[in-house]
């Protein structure tokens, strides 16, 4: 299970993706290109993962 937040980035948002790595980084992808106008690789959200799950 895989958990992104919005806050954990530092934006003043409440969303959350939380679920199977695949539709967690096409969701917080998703989100984050339609809400906050950036546009991450799929490459770079699944760094985010990578790095929140740590060593």
């Amino acid at each position: 299970m895989v958990k992104l937040a919005c806050r954990d980035y530092g934006f003043e948002c409440d969303y959350v993706a939380e679920g199977e790595e695949g539709e967690v980084v096409d969701s917080f992808r998703d989100h984050m290109e339609t809400e906050h106008g950036i546009e991450y690789s799929r490459e770079a959200i699944l760094q985010f993962v990578m790095r929140k799950q740590g060593p």
